[in-house]
């Protein structure tokens, strides 16, 4: 197996936009080599006060104090400017990456990636939309042809999310999440990730004013908050970092302008009153401008003016079609395209299906082993295909007369079916995939779609008898088939169990007339089925 190091720069300032977006990115690289069969080591070096944020998504990070806590402690900003770069160029050195991804700013947030660009042979520079002036800085511009990829997740085109469509909550499920009461109106109120000193003495007094109106307020204030932590009747306050897979649960949303809070509230469909912020590299006002043309927000001048337009938010038809894609996974295909084949990359992006990702999200974590499994089970992973169409070449290339592998179906259309098949029969996703692993370990000439044809038929076989792991222990009797064919294996045990009362019985009478290889498991279903068996 391959494997790839690969370091995020998300030096932050206030708020925590870099490392969400680096995580998003490395979230779906870490999808993208699953597939693949690529060890993917990923790292993210911040100096966001969210920095176990990347612990949540289960990637590694080295964090430094920030600006704030160096002038929280009193030190000079010259020292921290000695002590940052320092530690930037030591942490490169010490991880080797084979690819450096850099947020927004090509020579880091205070010139200290000049040195440790090339200690990475690939790097990619993530330039998230700045103001002109800082844009039009000749050192800025010096930067960029050092960088082999430059992507700009731009204003109005596919945001670069932690969280996309997919991964929402069913309304009713995200709404009891909330602990929102039956039929209550729900807004969502952030100021991003709670860095902004502003952000303590605002917030307070729109919960209150809101909750005044008849809203159920829901607070993101953000992990960067350090104001009062509010409680009581109608108010629900989230401890957790990115609330973008609850928020199918609201109704509104009142919110700074930020990149990343702005494009999941309109990727998610919530119409938003904005209260833009100001910030040095980031023009909030413009990307909320975008919203209320659209007819998807409206602009609030002051918080005083903010229930009067909550009553007519705008459109989430208009909101979801502001950012209707999450660019997090093309933009993860461009990272890894500077050492992976762009086809191979393209084929595994095919395979993260809305079922898979579905699937991930039912199994509640980002174990990817599981559903990566049921791709490679089913599907047939791009890798394995690949490795096939070079061996047919060189038999080619000898000479000889070769046919074409078979056409596929759409992509992750079997992983879907097979999730389905596993709802339909009540079995649960795990005993139904160390099931279908067993299958093709009995039968190891099965192709995917032979796999799955196989196992509708047997799931439907062993679904009465509500004893899955009696399905288990029968599939561990089976001796590995080299003759009988699983279609053939799944109609004469379908039509034998058909008469069964007990799945024990019927594996306890099975291992006994099978004798541990003694007789053909043909022969032995076809006694079982007639009633002959002595």
């Amino acid at each position: 197996m391959r494997r790839l190091t690969l370091v995020s720069y998300a030096i932050n300032g206030r708020g925590m936009g870099h490392l969400s977006r680096q995580l998003a990115i490395l979230r779906q690289v870490r999808r993208l080599c699953a597939v693949l069969e690529v060890e993917a080591e990923c790292w993210v070096l911040t100096s966001s006060e969210a920095d176990t944020l990347a612990r949540r998504e289960g990637v590694l990070s080295l964090k430094m104090p920030s600006k704030a806590m160096f002038r929280d402690a009193g030190l000079s900003p010259h020292r921290y400017l000695g002590v940052a770069r320092t530690w930037v160029l030591q942490a490169i050195t010490g991880l080797k990456p084979d690819i450096l991804v850099v947020d927004t700013f090509p020579g880091g947030s205070f010139g200290e990636l000049a040195l440790a660009l090339e200690l990475a042979p690939h790097r990619v520079l993530v330039a998230r939309e700045v103001k002109e002036a800082v844009a039009a800085d000749p050192a800025y511009q010096a930067l960029l042809p050092l960088y082999e990829r430059v992507l700009t997740p731009e204003e109005g085109g596919a945001p670069v999310l932690l969280r996309g469509r997919e991964d929402l909550l069913p309304r009713a499920e995200a709404r009891r999440a909330l602990g929102l009461p039956e039929g209550a109106r729900a807004v969502y109120l952030t100021l991003g990730g709670g860095g902004d000193p502003a952000a303590a003495q605002l917030l307070p007094g729109l919960v209150g004013r809101l909750q005044q109106a008849g809203w159920h307020v829901v607070v993101g204030a953000g992990p960067l908050y350090q104001g009062e932590e509010l409680r009581g009747e109608g108010l629900t306050w989230l401890s957790r970092y990115t609330p973008a897979e609850l928020l199918s649960g609201v109704d509104a949303a009142v919110s700074a302008g930020g990149y990343n809070t702005f494009h999941e509230l309109m990727h998610c469909g919530v119409p938003t009153v904005f209260l833009p912020q100001p910030r040095i590299s980031d023009d909030q006002r413009a990307r909320v401008r975008r919203a209320v043309e659209a007819g998807a927000g409206r602009l609030a001048r002051s918080a005083d003016e903010v229930v009067a337009l909550l009553e007519d938010p705008g459109s989430a038809e208009a909101a979801r079609a502001l950012a209707p894609e999450n660019g997090a996974l093309a933009m993860a295909r461009e990272v890894l395209a500077t050492v992976l084949d762009p086809g191979q990359l393209a084929a595994a992006a095919g395979l993260l299906t809305p079922e898979l990702l579905g699937l991930l999200r039912r199994q509640g974590s980002e174990d990817l082993q599981g559903a990566m499994a049921l791709v490679r089970l089913l599907e047939e992973s791009p890798a394995a295909r690949a490795r096939q169409e070079a061996a047919l070449g060189e038999l080619r290339a000898a000479g000889l007369s070769v046919p074409d592998l078979p056409g596929r179906e759409a992509a992750g259309s079997r992983v879907g079916h097979f999730v389905a098949l596993c709802e339909e029969t009540r079995a649960p996703l795990d005993t139904g995939l160390a099931l279908l692993r067993g299958l093709r370990r009995k039968f190891p000439a099965a192709g995917g779609a032979e796999l799955l044809a196989g196992a509708e038929v047997l799931f439907r076989a062993w679904a009465p008898f509500e004893d899955w792991m009696g399905a288990v222990s029968l599939l561990r009797a089976l001796p590995t088939q080299r003759e009988l064919t699983l279609a053939r294996f799944a109609a004469l045990l379908s039509e034998w169990l058909a008469s069964q009362e007990d799945l024990f019985d019927a594996v306890r009478d099975f291992s006994r007339l099978e004798g541990r290889g003694a007789r053909p498991v043909g022969e032995v279903l076809a006694l079982l089925r007639t009633g002959e068996a002595p």
